[in-house]
């Protein structure tokens, strides 16, 4: 669909805003991520495309439509990572006054157009390639089943700190080759680079990123000096019709691996928890036949939950309109995945927890070229996590179901803490 027809398609009686007007509507406060869908409504009846002020970036277009989110990932000659291609300097995100270790970063595929982008996605997947995500089912149950056995004779856990970040750690980091010694090490790092919330805390996180620069850059020395399994040392070997990766972009993309492949998972994880615990009808329904009905459950468990709410910012390209709203070229634009995700003109009653929702075509792992590579390997691993912990602990239950405390940073949804009754019902039964 052209840039003209899909204006004209998808024509908006509203009137036009105006960036330099955003709307003050919250979305990364704790209020909002304990009930986001109020804030969508009203967001979609402004525009399905609307101007909002968020941390870091300022004023930003967003969409709130799945339509719109949709027709955005798809149309990368429209919507560009990098700034040349918008008449702007450096990558949509990245500002200038960030450090120059973050701005590294930038050198990954997520933020790279065509044809830059195409030449590192090959070169990253003919390493995954060597990887059958499905055939990893197995060593994935036996991690769950170890962090399982940690709760034995244990009456109540941190769900999130204990098993829902750790599981897929431990899984990236046997992915990609990280000797066990150093795993708690790298995920303190991570956690303490991706507790950022405002200019401050970014500030406060420089020195983690440079730690983990610094981790990263002596995991590849090692694999040069002696090849080992994993993807860093498939991706020091990678070569893809005589290209291989530079420096900047072997440090920037195994940081991207190291951070997304366990990130999404972990409030996946928890999220999908705290949903099935808020509806027990849906949580009998799935438990009853937990082999048959996982994968689906997941779907919808990822669709509700939304854990990735939106996706990192493009700049337009060039003046256009779109869905009604007229953009203006080098404007910063990002997809409210959150917001396509519970769309009354996608899904019905998209408020309801429907385990066995079908069809459900959401964008939790986005679409067009910049979609998830690791979706499928986040797939298996929140049903094993699923699977696993309720046939263990079938009768859990949130310790403080009426108050959980939820991480307020933009794009994400996921509980900072998650505790856990692992009898619930039989502490119900004897009070």
């Amino acid at each position: 669909m052209t840039h003209a027809s899909t204006s004209q398609a998808f024509a908006d009686p509203r009137p036009a805003r105006r960036l330099a007007h955003p709307l003050s509507f919250d979305i990364t406060t704790a209020a909002f991520k304990a009930d986001p869908l109020p804030t969508y409504a009203a967001m979609r009846a402004a525009g399905r495309v609307v101007p909002v002020k968020v941390p870091f970036l300022g004023s930003v277009w967003a969409t709130t439509s799945h339509a719109a989110a949709l027709a955005m990932v798809k149309d990368n000659g429209l919507f560009v990572q990098e700034g040349e291609h918008a008449g702007k300097s450096g990558v949509a995100g990245f500002q200038w006054w960030m450090p120059k270790s973050l701005r590294a970063l930038a050198n990954n595929m997520l933020q790279k157009d065509e044809p830059d982008h195409r030449r590192l996605r090959k070169l990253v997947d003919a390493a995954f390639a060597r990887r059958d995500v499905l055939a990893m089912r197995a060593s994935i149950e036996t991690i769950a089943e170890r962090l399982l056995d940690g709760f034995e004779g244990r009456d109540s856990v941190d769900l999130a700190a204990e098993y829902s970040r750790r599981l897929p750690l431990a899984v990236i980091a046997d992915l990609l080759g990280l000797p066990d010694r150093e795993r708690d090490e790298f995920a303190e790092m991570a956690r303490r680079a991706l507790s950022l919330t405002n200019s401050f805390s970014l500030v406060l996180a420089m020195g983690s990123f440079s730690k983990m620069i610094g981790y990263v850059k002596g995991q590849v020395e090692a694999a040069r000096r002696d090849p080992r399994p994993g993807l860093i040392g498939e991706l020091v070997r990678a070569e893809h019709e005589g290209d291989k990766l530079d420096e900047n972009e072997l440090m920037s993309m195994i940081v991207l691996l190291l951070i997304a492949g366990f990130e999404t998972t972990t409030h996946l994880i928890s999220d999908a928890v705290v949903a099935l615990e808020q509806h027990p009808d849906q949580k009998a329904w799935l438990l009853a036949d937990p082999a048959a009905r996982m994968e689906r459950a997941v779907e919808e468990l990822a669709r509700h939950a939304s854990p990735v709410q939106l996706t990192k910012p493009r700049y337009v390209a060039s003046d256009t309109e779109f869905f009604g709203q007229p953009l203006r070229r080098g404007e910063l634009i990002v997809a409210q995945v959150a917001a396509a995700n519970c769309d009354p003109a996608e899904f019905d009653h998209p408020e309801r927890l429907q385990l066995d929702r079908f069809p459900n075509p959401h964008l939790v792992f986005s679409s067009g070229i910049h979609f998830c590579l690791g979706q499928q390997l986040a797939r298996v691993e929140t049903q094993v996590a699923l699977t696993a912990l309720y046939a263990r602990y079938p009768d859990l239950a949130l310790a403080t179901p009426d108050r959980v405390e939820w991480i307020e940073r933009l794009g994400i949804r996921g509980p900072k803490t998650l505790p856990l009754r692992l009898n619930g019902a039989s502490r119900r039964l004897a009070a």
